[in-house]
């Protein structure tokens, strides 16, 4: 069983030959890489040699790419400052004024910015490592997308002043995450995750989640596995315990949680029906839910477990 084949097992339901490791680590191995930022970002073959060499050193069972959170407001025009020893930074907000968005819907967002370039990173590992390591492309969900649009504290306030504004706004960044989405297929990845930090209860209330986003992540979802993808999920910062079901109930089969929630806790919320992978260090901990698809239940409990540490 080579380690692709012991997390597919895993998401199936069943028992692997041992305890998988897929940790969410991404950007910080391109430091450990000897690689700058600015370059990371930037080319494709960089993000992939980086993401390749890695699991390669470090003996991962799965890799995971992300472009960051700028990425959808870039693709549609953003005004995006470059540097060879940072990140890219947004300088714009585009939805400042949403009367702009009939513009944006105008835009083809997946072959915009660097888009195309992180596809073909994907592409890269999935080609010289996929046939054994499982690998997730890593996109941004319609809440963060909004955030970087809107801006973070002005979105907020739309959700609580204007949430009929916020949700038109909410509505088309779905639209744009289920585009994006789509033109990853192409890449081969094994799973797509959405990254919702601003989803945290640590962020807008259990109840501000229910009303706007589990809609909108259920839909999400929904669209992205019937255009062909087997394993979605979300990762989602900070205690999620108040919408830890509603998180379970969008129909992911990956969920991330962080250290502040218990996983033995996490595991009798959930019942029968799913299983949970996790891991301790001293840094974070962190562990993903693994949506149960009508097998029975694991052997053994190391067969529940994925250790997803992270940077």
């Amino acid at each position: 069983m080579n380690s692709r084949d012991r997390i597919q097992h895993i998401l199936a339901g069943q028992p692997g030959d041992c305890i998988p490791v897929l940790p969410i680590v991404h950007t910080a191995l391109a430091h450990i890489e000897g690689v700058p930022p600015g370059r990371y970002f930037t080319d494709s073959e960089i993000m992939a040699q980086v993401a390749v060499r890695s699991a390669q050193r470090f003996g991962f069972d799965g890799v995971q790419l992300t472009l960051g959170v700028i990425a959808e407001p870039e693709a549609l025009g953003a005004v995006v400052a470059f540097s060879p020893d940072s990140a890219p930074v947004l300088k714009e907000r585009l939805l400042a004024d949403p009367g702009r968005m009939d513009a944006l819907r105008k835009i083809n967002i997946a072959s915009g910015g660097r888009l195309p370039m992180f596809q073909q990173a994907v592409s890269r590992v999935v080609n010289e490592i996929g046939d054994h390591t499982f690998v997730i492309s890593t996109l941004r969900g319609p809440l963060n997308i909004a955030a970087q649009l809107r801006g973070v504290e002005q979105i907020l306030v739309d959700m609580i002043e204007n949430p009929e504004a916020a949700m038109k706004i909410l509505e088309f960044t779905t639209d744009l995450a289920v585009q994006v989405a789509h033109a990853s297929l192409a890449s081969g990845a094994h799973a797509v995750m959405f990254g919702e930090a601003t989803c945290s209860p640590n962020f807008i209330s259990p109840r501000m989640y229910r009303e706007f986003m589990h809609p909108l992540h259920s839909r999400l979802i929904r669209q992205v596995k019937a255009m062909g993808w087997k394993t979605a999920g979300l990762h989602v910062c900070g205690d999620i315990r108040s919408i830890f079901e509603d998180l379970v109930s969008t129909g992911v089969d990956l969920l991330d949680v962080d250290y502040q929630v218990d996983a033995t806790e996490a595991l009798a919320s959930i019942g029968g029906g799913w299983h949970c992978a996790a891991i301790s260090t001293p840094a974070r901990f962190s562990f993903s839910v693994m949506k149960k698809r009508s097998m029975t239940r694991p052997s053994s409990s190391a067969a529940r477990f994925i250790p997803r540490p992270g940077s």
